[in-house]
């Protein structure tokens, strides 16, 4: 191989590894905007989270509601029969030591 094949040789390869070079830096490129695309993704997901928690908590509320009310209207029902039972009692009562 004389010196002018080789000097084409290298100047061939200079120009492939330039051009190999230039292929990498752009991959870089992409990596970075990739890597910022990843980062509010994230970001985004957080704030997704803490919002769907925060619906959990209000849903969790909606749903006990029916059964607090349950509990207020059974302990007014409860109070109602004990008041009429007791009015029924005393009203018996009044009624014997009236006669």
């Amino acid at each position: 191989m004389d010196l002018n094949e080789r000097v084409t040789s290298l100047e061939v390869n200079q120009k492939n590894i330039y051009h190999q070079i230039d292929e990498i830096k752009e991959n870089v490129k992409d990596i970075h905007r990739l890597t910022a695309s990843v980062e509010r993704i994230a970001l985004q997901v957080d704030t997704t989270a803490k919002k769907v928690d925060k619906i959990d908590d209000r849903l969790e509320a909606i749903e006990a509601e029916p059964g607090n009310n349950y509990k207020h209207y059974k302990r007014l029902v409860i109070g109602c029969v004990i008041t009429g039972v007791v009015s029924a009692i005393l009203g018996a009562v009044m009624v014997l030591i009236f006669k």
